[in-house]
């Protein structure tokens, strides 16, 4: 019996020394990311309106306390699955300077990323496309209108020889429009009357006698990529179709040049 609990009494010392040696500790505190950085576009986020040989600024804004430093990537597309590097690995500065390219779209996008230093990692693109295209012509000036003869109106302006930045150019021609109304900026009630390819005059025909007042505005126009001379040649096709300037513009999906 004494064996047994001096046996009892040497285990309940062996446990009590070995509760003795353990202990527990707690870590520092930490932070676990789980979430993706959130990416903003601002400009070009759809619809801008950019010409070859400028520089543009694109603007964003990334919401991320553990952003990796220099992890923003920069890329442009054309509606295509390929990704062309515009800028890779720069700092977070919400702004980049960019020369345009000098291939002429439509469809074009910016995509932005960014990485954290959990891992987490966002893509966005431009809301919508915007239009890369050439400098368009300035506004025809000098614009006249003659009812002389009391049945025609004749219709003149001065050639434009200059962009809107005032560098050379010849128009490939001009587009005429007419409206009854006095809206000056009413794209979509003005309508196309005919295109001048050669000269800068043109005589609406007997307008004088059918109509008590007209309005006319005259657009030139640098024909780029040929949809212009599309455009102009299905209005000629249905007449009984009156096609606005504001459909004109949609179909090109960039500014025609100046108007006066």
């Amino acid at each position: 019996m004494m064996a047994k609990h001096l046996l009892t009494a040497t285990l309940l010392l062996l446990c009590t020394a070995a509760f003795a040696l353990s202990s527990t500790t707690n870590s520092a505190l930490f932070t676990l990311d789980t979430v993706d950085p959130i990416i903003t576009i601002q400009s070009p986020n759809g619809g801008e309106e950019w010409y070859i040989g400028d520089t543009n600024n694109i603007l964003w804004d990334i919401t991320e306390t553990n952003l990796v430093p220099n992890s923003v990537n920069l890329w442009y597309n054309r509606g295509g699955a390929d990704n062309v590097p515009i800028a890779l690995g720069i700092a977070d500065t919400g702004s980049w300077a960019w020369p345009m390219p000098d291939t002429l779209g439509s469809n074009y996008r910016i995509r932005i990323g960014g990485t954290d230093s959990f891992g987490n990692s966002s893509l966005k693109s431009s809301a919508g496309t915007f239009t890369i295209t050439y400098v368009p012509p300035a506004s025809p000036q000098g614009v006249t209108v003659d009812i002389s003869n009391a049945v025609d109106a004749v219709i003149t302006w001065q050639p434009v020889t200059q962009t809107i930045y005032g560098s050379p150019i010849v128009p490939d021609g001009y587009i005429l429009l007419y409206n009854e109304t006095a809206y000056e900026d009413g794209d979509h009630l003005y309508y196309y009357l005919w295109d001048v390819t050669s000269g800068t005059a043109f005589t609406h025909g007997g307008v004088a006698r059918r109509r008590a007042q007209m309005y006319y505005r005259v657009v030139a126009y640098k024909d780029i990529d040929g949809r212009m001379s599309d455009i102009l040649a299905a209005a000629k096709a249905d007449p009984d179709r009156p096609l606005s300037f504001a459909e004109i513009r949609q179909a090109m999906s960039n500014p025609n040049g100046g108007v006066k």
